[in-house]
């Protein structure tokens, strides 16, 4: 084979790579060198030039063309290649001759022996000024060449300097382009495509920065990604400057949010009346979710939860064991009867800033539930145990110690007692049980607005701490209660006014030695009036006896901090400085006010010096001995001296004596569930008189239906069927045996009679008076 006879340019591609590998094999791609191997070993031509070339010989001295020639040689060489390699390309052209078939990509036949003309290809010459790259350079930029004609992309306009270089290249870049095309073609459905979407430049810049720029963003999605993100990163740079600002120099007050339970209404469980101890309520709240939702199980866990919570601040947990035992009632299957509590829970509105004292707010109104669930529970503790007998089941009724709320009440009352629609109402109550009777609904100024509702209804009432007198004078005097619906009856075994300010009197005449009295009242309260009345006539009864000075304090329109009503402080004041002025001095001033009034007093004597201080007595229905302690802790504070103060009440906490059982289990259950962790469960200040006469008024109820238990004891019928259930006394057959009931009681001993048609008292009611010691203890005087 003569050495200057041109190849084709397959082989000569294949003899160019070898000879270029020889010389530097970190030079040549290893895909190169392994095509260029392969077709040496499968072209004849080629081994035939192999064998004629091993011989040495003479190296022939080859003529210097110009480089227009040995460009346009090279273009004839590589023609067939450039071709298809080249197609997208614009810059040349290509004429295949007419009578040559066409060759694959990368390979040449031989030149036929009648072939007498050779092929012409014109190129157009890189002009002087253009740079051109090496074989190096180009192969580097070969990946993105071919992804880039492989994507339909101008490879012209993008990359001019590869395109030049191709179409002088001599030594296999076309056959590398041709592989990375083929590449690029397999791989083009996992090529990523450039991110138009602002909001996902935007997390592309916030968490692609070790990325190394491998994501390809459109230029105007980027725009507005990064326009989008400087504006969120702006906005939150100055909120929280603001706030940071905000915390420097401005302090909210020191809020104190308390809970508020639920107004005016009835409740077996779905209304919150008591909100003293915050855990408990919330307890109590998610237990009237789990009712209504039907989840008896849970609810009776989280109201037993809210009983067993320890509270050393005044509150009780007296409304969640009332919620529980009906619930337990209403699961057991025996018949009940209703019993109404009705109790003042406050005003129903915490302070959200702080400052009310929500023990002063609930704690002193719930001690008569204490007494009641007390009673309850004993009576159908021992009932459960007897197959088909009665029991009691409470429903509360909080008035928020409002004429308004106390109507409310009554009329509810006296609807469910003709209808028997609890539902309406929001009870829980199933099926039409009989309301035996309607418990509390005081102080008197309140009754005195219910009592005809009741009277209508049939309903009996039992008022143990409705004190005031003109209440009898009411129900005596006036012609309506003489043709009440039959089972209306007014009960109330407790001490009234007359019969506290008679033992106030005397124990201030024989006892306290007091001869000179100034006596406080409010001419608008008809209990406070008769208070101070009855306490004049009996104290002037005596020798030696003056009333030095009278003066009036009247609660009208004006609140305390808790919403209560009070009188005007600077009322009070002058009032006293004047009795102080009075000839001779008062030894005593007697006040039937309300606890702020007394208060405002109290602190105004605790002013003066000890030899200057009045002995202070205090009567009537309104004064809760507990409040008045707090009167010592507040005199220790400002160095004052604490004057001598007497309560006369209705009846106070004594230690059980006698031979009933009814003193010794009910302080027993007081002291299992409701004494303060710490504290002796006895004493005058363990319970306050609601709840002595709450729990005696209830054990009246339960003994009138004991009557009636061997009903539910009755035989099985022949058929084998259960035991018939028992029927309860009608309204009417309840007062006749309750005016016949005759015990012991925890506020004392009691013993009913029915006078007039209406009225139901006791003949053995003793008063009590208490004193409030140094060291802030209350202690029985009388």
């Amino acid at each position: 084979m003569a050495t200057d006879e041109l190849l084709p340019p397959a082989c000569a591609f294949a003899v160019s790579v070898l000879a270029e590998y020889e010389q530097d094999p970190e030079a040549v791609p290893e895909e190169a060198v392994e095509a260029a191997r392969q077709h040496m070993a499968s072209c004849p031509r080629c081994k035939e030039a192999s064998a004629a070339s091993s011989p040495k010989r003479k190296k022939k001295k080859v003529r210097r063309i110009s480089p227009a020639e040995s460009l346009a040689a090279s273009a004839g060489d590589e023609a067939a290649v450039a071709a298809p390699a080249l197609a997208g390309a614009e810059p040349f052209q290509v004429a295949p001759p007419v009578s040559q078939p066409p060759t694959a990509p990368g390979f040449s036949s031989p030149p036929s022996g009648s072939e007498t003309q050779e092929q012409t290809i014109r190129i157009a010459p890189p002009s002087a000024g253009d740079g051109l790259i090496d074989c190096q350079q180009c192969r580097q930029l070969l990946p993105e060449y071919a992804e880039a004609m492989d994507s339909g992309q101008n490879v012209a306009l993008l990359y001019p300097e590869v395109q030049a270089h191709l179409l002088v290249c001599d030594t296999g870049c076309l056959v590398l382009l041709d592989l990375f095309r083929q590449e690029a073609k397999a791989n083009r459905k996992y090529r990523r495509r450039p991110v138009r979407d602002p909001f996902r430049v935007m997390w592309w810049q916030m968490s692609g920065f070790f990325r190394g720029g491998l994501v390809p963003v459109s230029p105007r999605a980027l725009a507005f990604g990064t326009l989008i993100l400087i504006l969120l990163l702006t906005s939150l740079t100055a909120f929280l400057a603001i706030r940071w600002d905000d915390a420097r120099y401005y302090h909210p007050p020191n809020t104190h949010l308390l809970p508020t339970p639920d107004g005016i209404g009835l409740s077996d469980g779905l209304k919150i009346f008591d909100a003293c101890n915050a855990a408990g309520y919330q307890d109590k709240r998610q237990a009237a979710q789990a009712m209504q939702a039907g989840n008896s199980k849970k609810a009776e866990a989280l109201l037993s939860a809210a009983v067993e919570i320890s509270d050393t601040t005044g509150c009780n947990s007296a409304e969640a064991a009332i919620y529980r035992e009906d619930l337990r009632v209403r699961l057991s299957g025996h018949p009940y009867g209703i019993i109404v509590v009705s109790f003042d829970s406050g005003p129903g509105v915490a302070d959200p800033q702080g400052g009310t004292d929500r023990h002063i707010l609930y704690a002193a109104y719930t001690q008569e539930l204490v007494g009641a669930y007390i009673s309850q529970e004993q009576y159908n503790s021992a009932q459960m145990k007897v197959p088909g007998a009665p029991l009691l089941y409470l429903v509360l009724a909080n008035t928020t110690g409002e004429e308004e709320g106390a109507l409310q009440i009554a009329n509810a009352v006296a609807t469910l007692n003709a209808k028997g629609n609890f539902a309406d109402f929001g009870l829980q109550v199933t099926g039409r049980p009989p309301i035996l009777a309607v418990l509390g609904l005081a102080p008197s100024r309140l009754t005195e607005v219910v009592l005809p509702v009741l009277c209508r209804a049939g309903v009996p009432l039992l008022a143990p701490t409705a004190s005031g007198l003109f209440i009898i004078d009411l129900l005596s005097q006036t012609s309506l209660y003489r043709h009440c619906t039959p089972g209306f009856a007014f009960i109330r075994f407790s001490a009234d006014d007359s019969a506290q300010s008679r033992a106030g009197a005397d124990y201030a005449y024989n006892e306290l030695g007091a001869r000179n009295v100034a006596i406080f009242y409010d001419p608008s309260n008809p209990s406070s009036s008769s208070s101070a009345r009855y306490f004049s006539q009996s104290f002037t009864a005596h020798r030696h006896t003056r009333i030095v000075a009278q003066e009036t304090a009247v609660a009208s329109g004006l609140l305390d901090a808790n919403g209560r009503p009070q009188a005007s402080r600077d009322d009070l004041l002058a009032g006293l400085k004047d009795a102080l002025q009075a000839q001779p001095r008062p030894d005593l001033i007697f006040a039937p006010l309300l606890s702020n009034d007394v208060m405002t007093l109290a602190e105004a004597i605790a002013q003066l010096p000890r030899d200057q201080q009045p002995i202070l007595l205090i009567g009537g229905e309104f004064v809760q001995p507990t409040a008045i302690q707090k009167l010592v802790p507040w005199v220790r504070q400002n160095q004052f001296t604490l004057p001598r103060i007497y309560v006369t009440v209705s009846s106070a906490a004594r230690p059980p004596s006698g031979d009933s059982p009814w003193p010794k289990q009910f302080y027993a259950a007081f002291c299992t569930l409701f004494a303060s962790p710490g504290s002796f469960c006895s004493g005058a200040a363990a319970l306050d008189q609601g709840a002595l006469l709450f729990g005696d008024a209830v054990e009246l109820v339960t003994l009138s239906l004991g009557q009636n238990q061997q009903s539910g004891q009755q035989a099985q019928s022949s058929q084998g069927q259960a035991q018939a259930t028992p029927s309860f006394p009608t309204p009417a057959q309840l007062v006749q045996r309750i005016s016949n009931q005759s015990f012991n009681g925890v506020s004392g001993p009691i013993a009913l009679r029915l006078w007039n048609n209406v009225l139901i008292t006791s003949t053995r009611a003793a008063p009590a008076i208490l004193e409030l010691q140094q060291d802030g203890s209350i202690q029985i005087a009388q």
